[in-house]
């Protein structure tokens, strides 16, 4: 999936339309012996507008590019799948029960009794482009669309028409398990939010909106610590769910990736792309490379111009 997975961040600045020659990333290397460096570039999961992508010529000698997730074939019903008489649209008002039902349609779930992750998948799925689903608002237009624009669908083209192999850093079903982590009541609340933003004409779901001008300004200029306090903001007035959300959707999956990506570095050369958020902080991907050993570097890579 992409996304998995967060929620609406609504400012009221207006879309940089500058266009960087540079991006902000990362060579990863392992400290005090000769092997092949890798690049780490923090991004979006979604085109951006005002970020051009980076120079195919990062691809050069790579072995893989390495993304968040990928489609899988895995089968996750078991955790889609609520006990027969739950009832996951009890605890929400009209309004955002009749969007839900009709999301639920849209995605062809409501046949089963629904988790909260099953209503969370749904919403997420019949509200992003292409969806056009009755009963619920039309999906934002992709702005600037046919443009050049940055972020992890450019990355993927990138590597296809240099014949670099695209891997994923989690499957589908441990991106799940970490957001059932915070509790079926948290996700319950986290899919509330999403619906009140759907209702009300806004963004339905952060990780694959896309950003806000003062998030597009911190990824540019490589402020990770400042875009993941942005994407947390929405979320003050419920510090449960806020905390919920960052340990879980966050810190434990960074732990995963940084895992997984550690035991790659050592003897491969590779283009890994995260969401910028998994990036910052004392528990983030960069510092616990750096605790494993690996030397970190902050760099600046170049665009591809239109």
């Amino acid at each position: 999936m992409r996304w998995l997975l967060l929620l609406a961040l609504l400012l009221a600045a207006s879309p940089s339309r500058a266009e960087p020659e540079s991006l902000a990333a990362f060579r990863i290397a392992p400290a005090g012996r000769e092997a092949p460096a890798s690049l780490l570039i923090p991004g979006s999961h979604q085109p951006e507008v005002g970020l051009l992508p980076p120079d195919p010529a990062i691809f050069e000698g790579r072995s893989a590019l390495l993304l968040e997730s990928v489609a899988d074939a895995e089968d996750v019903s078991d955790l889609l799948r609520a006990p027969p008489g739950f009832g996951v649209l009890d605890p929400f008002p009209p309004a955002e029960r009749r969007l839900l039902e009709a999301a639920t349609a849209c995605a062809r779930l409501i046949h089963e009794p629904l988790s909260p992750l099953g209503l969370f998948l749904a919403l997420l799925a019949a509200s992003q482009p292409p969806a056009a689903c009755p009963g619920l608002p039309a999906p934002p237009a992709s702005e600037g669309s046919g443009t050049a624009s940055g972020g992890d669908p450019w990355l993927r083209l990138l590597a296809q028409r240099r014949g670099v192999p695209i891997q994923g850093l989690e499957t589908r079903r441990e991106m799940l398990l970490a957001l059932r982590g915070m509790g079926g009541d948290a996700v319950l609340r986290l899919v509330s939010r999403m619906a009140r933003e759907m209702l009300g004409g806004g963004a339905a779901q952060a990780d694959l909106a896309p950003l806000d001008a003062l998030m597009l300004q911190a990824l540019l200029a490589g402020d990770f610590d400042q875009l993941r306090a942005r994407m947390l903001a929405p979320m003050a007035g419920d510090p449960l769910l806020r905390e919920a959300f960052a340990r879980q959707m966050l810190d434990a999956r960074n732990q995963v990736m940084a895992r997984r990506l550690a035991a790659r570095l050592s003897r491969e050369s590779l283009v890994v792309a995260i969401g910028a958020a998994h990036a910052a902080g004392p528990r983030g991907v960069v510092a616990l490379l750096r605790q494993q050993g690996f030397t970190v570097t902050p760099v600046r890579i170049p665009t591809l111009r239109p």
